[in-house]
Formats: C-alpha cells, structure tokens, sequence
C-alpha cells in the first residue's frame, strides 16, 4: 500500500471520519491536502467551538478500541488568543508502518486560514517547476535527520525555503535558510 492509500485507509475504512463527523466538520489539511506526503501524518481540524470533555472521552474511547496507539495524548488548552482549543494526537501501527494523527477542534475562521494557506502552497508549487520535488526530498532529508519537529524545522519552513527562497537542497537549506 502507498502512504496514500495507507492515508485512505485510516480515513475511510477504519472509519475515522466518519467518527469524527459525529464531533463537528472535518477537515483534512497539511500535506495529505496538497499531496505532499513526505511520511506518514495526517492533520485534521475539526470544526468545534463547543467542545466538551465528555466528547473528549468518548473521542478517545474509539481511538484507543480502533487505533491501538502506541502513543497517545488529549488535551484542553488556552491558545494565544485566549481561545480554548482542543487536541488529540496519536502514534498507530499501519500495515506495519508508524503513522502520527493529530486532531484539533476549532473555530470555523481558524480552520478557513489553514485550508486557504494549504490552497496557497498548492497554487504557488503549480506555478513552480520541481517544486513538489524540492518540497518532499528536502522533508524527507531534514526527517532522516532528525530535524524535522516543532523545535527545529518545521513544513511551514521547508515551504518558505522551497517556494520563496528557492532553496532546493537539505546542504542549502541549512546554510541558507532565513525565517522570514
């Protein structure tokens, strides 16, 4: 199976969506989106402002039955806007490959933003040769690494790099690269 169709897999047949349609309105976004899986992750904003812990539980009840994770986290948080968010993120074995799911509930104008940044990122890698390319080979080094988290490098950066900065290659990027 392709990470793709291993994507497909966890979203339709094992029913994700459909269990978290019972939450809100998902919305697949990050690379799934754009069609620039680098490794296997999936991020979906759900469409929630009344968020509850129950729903939490409940939430967590099917993903720990249908899942198994190996790793797994819920939680309420206050954002910078003072906003309470919701998270849930976990680590499973696919067709023996490990996949990270993570799950946020927000506010319907947060999730736009996200989706119209990914609609931004897949306008400028069509109007940019090799870009996809540029895009997956330099994730997939910066992962190899060890380089490719929250506290370091991010797809948000590689995106920058490749698409404004017009770096192409890992031994660029780490000279190079300048967050703007």
């Amino acid at each position: 199976m392709t990470r793709e169709e291993q994507a497909q897999y966890i979203l339709y047949d094992c029913r994700l969506l459909e269990e978290l349609s019972k939450y809100g309105t998902p919305h697949i976004i990050g690379s799934y989106r754009m069609n620039m899986m680098a490794w296997n992750d999936l991020d979906i904003d759900i469409e929630n402002e009344n968020m509850s812990l129950d729903q939490l539980y409940h939430l967590s009840k099917f993903i720990i039955d249908r899942f198994r994770p190996t790793w797994y986290e819920a939680k309420e948080e206050i954002n910078s806007e003072n906003k309470t968010v919701w998270f849930q993120g976990f680590e499973t074995f696919i067709e023996n490959q490990l996949w990270n799911i993570d799950l946020w509930f927000f506010d319907k104008n947060t999730i736009r933003l996200a989706e119209d940044y990914c609609d931004k990122i897949i306008r400028q890698v069509k109007e940019q040769p090799n870009s996809k390319e540029h895009i997956i080979s330099l994730k997939r080094e910066l992962i190899s690494r060890k380089m490719y988290s929250f506290d370091q490098y991010t797809s948000i950066d590689v995106y920058n790099a490749v698409l404004n900065q017009h770096i192409s290659d890992v031994e660029s990027f780490l000279v190079n690269y300048r967050r703007d």
